[in-house]
């Protein structure tokens, strides 16, 4: 029974949703079998009151409840749940609107008239909900007040028909409120996470990826290419003679630098293309679909636009070189020998006069069965 209650609450949720997004699929879930439970158990009491109209009412309305759930359900779609939350908003609002004709059990069908504004705002949003209130109320008013009660099947006292306004207005108001503030309080904690999380990935100097942002995209490129049976080229670049222009600069004019150059490369790069800061005055490229002849052309590129470009510091221009080795990556070879390989190429090129970029294919064998991957 337990299970059975879970499996239901939990329908429809899914772990690629936003938490807010499950939340929602939750409540609908809830309020449809309570909404549904509810209206089938007061239908069946009219029917066997022969108050056949209300019984077919509340029939229906339970219907429509349960309709609005598995529509969101089976087709698991945006669209479906926005039709699911208006179908059911809709649902509500027209049977207390019926309610309020017909006068229910004893006159007491208005009192359900408050659900509306709490379930409007909380389905609906701030501002959808608030122009869905506003459009009920006006048509309640309309209801009670506007045509002489020759639409109404029940009589109401107009001090009680004055009261059920103002006290649904009143609820409204505090419903709308309230979920202003709440929609408030979530957006600012989902903007302080997002910020967190792009800390966390991102270096706060160069605003590159970091080492974690950059181990994130080769674990998921690394992913698709043993899916698709493809490749792509990973490159580490070096500042050549970085530490003595720490020492003739200073740190922060250091820092600066590696500021300038991080705009250098990143203007050369294709949109497909990563670049991240791997550490201290390392660079790391990730070229997309890419093979080691083509990151290799690509890099010579980036080398040349860098020697070219002058770095202003303080007023200064003076021109830095910078050093890449090259290693591509299929799905025989792991992340983390494909590294090695880059890194073996770019001390390479640094011991070999710097300023150039050296391909780990030049100067290494293929790589042997040991260091593949047995997936």
């Amino acid at each position: 029974m337990f299970s059975a209650l879970k499996q239901y609450v939990f329908s429809g949720v899914s772990r690629h949703y936003k938490d807010e997004t499950n939340r929602r699929i939750m409540v609908v879930n809830l309020f449809a079998a309570v909404g549904m439970s509810i209206t089938f158990l007061l239908g069946c009491r009219a029917f066997f009151a022969a108050e056949y109209p209300l019984s077919t009412t509340l029939f229906t309305a339970s219907v429509v409840f349960a309709i609005s759930q598995r529509l969101q359900v089976r087709v698991a779609t945006a669209r479906a749940r926005t039709a699911s939350i208006t179908l059911l908003i809709i649902c509500l609002m027209v049977l207390t609107l019926l309610l309020l004709i017909t006068g229910g059990k004893d006159n007491t069908g208005p009192l359900w008239i408050y659900l509306v504004p709490p379930v409007t705002m909380f389905f609906a949003g701030f501002i959808r909900g608030l122009l869905s209130l506003i459009a009920f109320t006006l048509v309640s008013a309309l209801l009670l007040f506007g045509f002489d009660e020759a639409i109404l099947f029940t009589q109401y006292t107009y001090a009680f028909k004055t009261r059920l306004l103002y006290s649904f207005m009143t609820v409204s108001f505090l419903s709308a409120f309230y979920e202003y503030s709440r929609q408030k309080s979530y957006d600012t904690a989902l903007y302080l996470s997002e910020q967190f999380e792009r800390q966390a990935k991102h270096d706060h100097l160069t605003q590159l990826l970091n080492r974690r942002g950059a181990q994130q995209c080769l674990e998921r490129e690394y992913a698709r290419i043993v899916r698709n049976k493809s490749k792509f080229s990973i490159a580490i670049a070096d500042i050549d003679r970085f530490k003595s222009i720490n020492d003739s600069l200073g740190h922060e004019q250091g820092d600066e630098v590696l500021v300038q150059i991080s705009n250098v490369f990143t203007s050369r790069l294709r949109a497909q293309d990563i670049i991240a800061r791997w550490g201290g005055e390392e660079f790391m490229f990730i070229f997309n679909d890419t093979d080691e002849t083509g990151a290799v052309e690509a890099l010579d590129q980036i080398r040349e636009t860098l020697n070219q470009a002058p770095l202003n510091i303080n007023g200064h221009e003076f021109y830095v070189t910078s050093s890449f080795g090259v290693s591509e990556v299929t799905p025989d070879i792991d992340i983390s020998y494909a590294i090695r390989r880059a890194d073996k190429a770019l001390y390479h090129a640094k011991d070999n006069g710097r300023d150039q970029v050296c391909a780990i294919s030049t100067i290494s064998p293929p790589p042997h069965s040991e260091h593949r991957t047995s997936s």
